[in-house]
């Protein structure tokens, strides 16, 4: 395949559809609009320095270290990769044939015949962008020849090797290389003063580059002359790799690692993950709106500085069952962003009008529209620690965006998605400490640049919000990772994907309902909207874990009949819910105060309490207990309370009472009367990056492999060109025509120097605020800054 490949460019034109089209997969990012209409222009982008240095972040540890010594090497051959990664001793064949395949499927290197030897050899791209030093160590010999500020120090070292001063600079550098061998090297090295090795040392055992402020005088003349250290711009001394090399002996390796860490593995059943993920989402939307519902009751608020304090949140998780105050904080920072909740005044908290469709929604929109947020939330929300403090932020403060959060959530995701099919074993992780080990070594650049932190609170939320089943990537997984996570997601467009996949999450779990002679109800699984909804409106929740437990009290059912329920409706609710019947004692309850329900009603006088009967009045009159509230004998059947018909109320209940609310009319006012709500008022951020047209990677592959262009549509070239440009409309016109069509132009460009140079420009290709393109006058290809294109003309000239 290598036998006439000399450039990227023929590599990449000797690939078969099916490799080009992986290449074009991992690397979406050059599948431009327009796109690349020849492998020359492809060549380009994907060696384009801003593109490079991105893609450390796709790859494994592995690879990421193979790349690394490409970096510092330059051209090796196969055998030279062996001798640096220790292949049979430390690293194993197929690891290393495992890295080199996917460096080449990222099209980071490529197989090529070396000229004076016939042999293959891999040649990376230009790496200079993303290693500043290799493994530590610096640049090569004839690079740093070739810098050095001190002529007399080459001149110097050439004497020494025999090398002829009247060569040409570059022949001098390359002679100067071939003669630096290990055995000169050492043999230069041994033959110095004590004080030149004590020095070198330093350098072979710390950072191959000092100020030469710290270089003694006499020990450094002799390592400049001998070519073992080279003074760069007067301030810095640099010692060359071959040096750094050759010093630390024969045995020496790189510390490379390409044994990858051993995870559990087995064939997932695709009905028992979507059974797992579906516990999880109808629990999380059960414990969600229950969450809400309290805070919509108990009229939650925040601190003055902002957020809910850890009392209050300790207190909400207690008082609702909930085992996990991070669950608690979850639920209300995902409520927040998708708009369910927001902030009234200062210090409080209000439901949304949102919040009204939400909570009729089916439990599969409901689940779409939290994890669609939580997708889209430019932070992770159980993680509240900032770099700069150690503090945890309130649940609820604001926070600033972190794109760190984003990248980690989109990117560890789509590293757990490493099997092609669902009867291909999958990796199963147990625990966040194996999931920290799974990302260090296949994402190891996110995974730090995010930090141990974010790690743990990505792994409980996506367990939590079923995007991972017993440790392994659910089917959400694949249709999330599809969309830009972070402010670059679409809420709408993923819910609605979501939503579609959703539908039959019901059907994956069953529910039973228990009642316990003691007035308890036990719920196995997650409950539908309307068990829920019942319950939540006539008992009290002990607990909310695998099962759920309520208990049945007279306060809570009298809840209920507040709703505008009776008392055979709740019996008849029950016995139809539940497998077994409802207990004789829970029945009499429940009409023992549907009985006494009603029998008062308070009317605001400020407040009156009305009955018809006359000696019930008598005794409430009369009992000192409830002097707190100064009654007043209007009429026979009408008592005057000085307090609110809220307080009324709650004495009169706190004292074995069932006093109903009327209106002012006398017509009974329950409290499911609808609710004003908020507007939600949280700030609608656009997206950071527009969502830009791509090709599909197979039909580009087989555009470039037939050499057509395909369809372009030039008006979205020129509405991408003008942001960017300066040029009248004419010469705009001209431009458009060459970033669409590849037709030759003249362009008039200001260099990095500001003169104005001329280029006759053909095969062009505007990406961004940048167009690539060949330049036949330097004939060779070029990328120009589209602002700095001051003039364009048709044709060469």
């Amino acid at each position: 395949m290598t036998d006439d490949i000399g450039t990227y460019e023929g590599w990449l034109a000797s690939l078969d559809e099916d490799a080009l089209t992986d290449l074009l997969c991992r690397r979406p990012d050059v599948a431009t609009d327009p796109p690349p209409r020849s492998f020359g222009l492809l060549a380009q982008l994907l060696g384009a320095p801003a593109r490079v240095s991105m893609l450390p972040r796709r790859l494994d540890s592995g690879a990421l270290a193979l790349l690394e010594l490409f970096a510092l090497m330059g051209d090796l051959s196969r055998a030279e990769i062996g001798h640096w990664t220790s292949e049979g001793s430390v690293n194993e064949t197929r690891h290393v044939e495992a890295a080199l395949a996917t460096l080449t499927a990222y099209g980071l290197i490529w197989p090529h015949t070396s000229v004076e030897t016939g042999t293959v050899e891999y040649r990376p791209i230009d790496l200079s962008g993303v290693f500043a030093h290799p493994f530590g160590l610096a640049r090569r010999q004839r690079k740093l020849f070739s810098r050095c500020a001190v002529e007399e120090d080459r001149l110097m070292l050439m004497s020494l090797l025999g090398i002829d001063a009247a060569l040409d600079r570059g022949a001098r550098a390359d002679a100067v290389a071939a003669a630096m061998t290990p055995d000169r090297i050492r043999a230069l090295f041994d033959g110095g003063p004590a004080e030149m090795r004590e020095m070198l040392s330093r350098f072979v055992d710390g950072k191959p580059v000092s100020l030469i402020f710290d270089i003694p005088p006499t020990a450094g003349a002799a390592a400049f002359g001998r070519g073992l250290l080279y003074r760069l711009d007067g301030h810095r001394v640099e010692m060359p790799l071959e040096v750094s090399i050759a010093l630390r002996g024969h045995d020496w390796r790189l510390p490379i690692e390409l044994t990858p860490p051993t995870f559990a593995a087995r064939v997932l059943s695709s009905g028992d993950v979507r059974r797992t993920r579906s516990i999880a989402l109808l629990q999380f939307c059960e414990h969600t709106q229950a969450l809400l519902t309290a805070v919509d009751t108990d009229d939650l608020t925040m601190m003055k500085t902002g957020g809910i304090s850890a009392k209050d949140l300790r207190s909400l998780t207690t008082r609702l069952g909930f085992a996990d105050e991070h669950d608690t904080a979850l639920m209300l920072m995902l409520s927040r962003e998708a708009g369910l909740l927001t902030e009234r005044g200062k210090t409080g908290l209000a439901l949304t009008s949102t919040y009204e469709r939400w909570s009729t929604s089916t439990r599969a929109e409901q689940a779409a529209a939290l994890v669609a947020a939580w997708w889209c939330t430019p932070f992770t929300p159980t993680h509240r620690v900032p770099r700069a403090s150690q503090k945890t932020v309130p649940v609820l403060r604001k926070m600033l965006d972190d794109p760190a959060a984003a990248d980690l959530r989109a990117t560890a995701l789509t590293a757990l998605l490493r099997y092609e099919d669902a009867d291909s074993p999958a990796t199963v992780l147990h625990g966040s400490e194996e999931f920290a080990r799974y990302l260090d070594w296949h994402i190891p650049v996110v995974s730090a640049s995010a930090g141990p932190g974010h790690v743990a609170a990505l792994w409980a939320e996506a367990g939590r919000l079923g995007v991972l089943a017993d440790g392994a990537p659910s089917d959400l997984c694949r249709i999330l990772t599809d969309f830009p996570a972070g402010r670059d997601g679409d809420p709408r467009d993923i819910a609605a994907a979501l939503s579609a996949q959703l539908q039959d999450m019901a059907d994956w779990v069953p529910f039973s309902v228990r009642l316990l002679p003691d007035s308890t109800v036990v719920v196995t699984g997650p409950p539908s909207t309307e068990v829920a909804s019942i319950l939540g409106a006539a008992a009290q929740p002990e607990s909310r874990e695998v099962a759920s437990v309520w208990r049945f009290t007279p306060a809570s059912i009298r809840s209920f009949f507040d709703t505008g329920g009776t008392g055979e409706e709740l019996i008849d609710a029950l016995a139809d819910m539940a497998d077994t019947e409802v207990p004789q004692a829970l029945s009499y309850t429940i009409r023992d105060c549907w009985r006494t329900y009603g029998s008062l009603a308070v009317r605001k006088i400020p407040c009156a309490i009305v009955s018809d009967d006359v000696v019930l009045l008598t005794n409430i009159e009369t009992d000192e207990s409830l002097a707190v509230l100064q009654f007043h004998r209007l009429a026979p059947t009408v008592l005057v309370s000085s307090a609110t018909p809220i307080d009324t109320i709650a004495v009169l209940r706190r004292h074995g009472y069932s006093p109903v609310r009327h209106s002012d009319t006398g017509q009974l006012q329950l409290d499911s009367t609808p609710r004003i709500r908020a507007e939600n008022t949280r700030e609608k951020h656009p997206p950071v990056h527009a969502r830009q047209h791509r090709r599909e990677p197979r039909e580009l592959a087989r555009l470039l492999l037939a050499g057509e262009r395909g369809t372009v549509d030039e008006g979205r070239v020129r509405s991408a060109l003008v942001p960017h440009s300066r040029l009248l409309p004419r010469e705009l016109d001209l431009l458009t025509d060459a970033a669409a069509k590849g037709t030759p132009v003249s362009i008039d460009y200001q260099n990095s120097k500001g003169a104005i140079v001329r280029h006759a420009i053909s095969d062009a290709l505007q990406d961004g605020n940048w167009l690539y393109a060949l330049s036949e006058s330097t004939s060779t290809r070029e990328s120009f800054a589209i602002m700095n294109i001051r003039a364009v003309s048709a044709g060469r000239q």
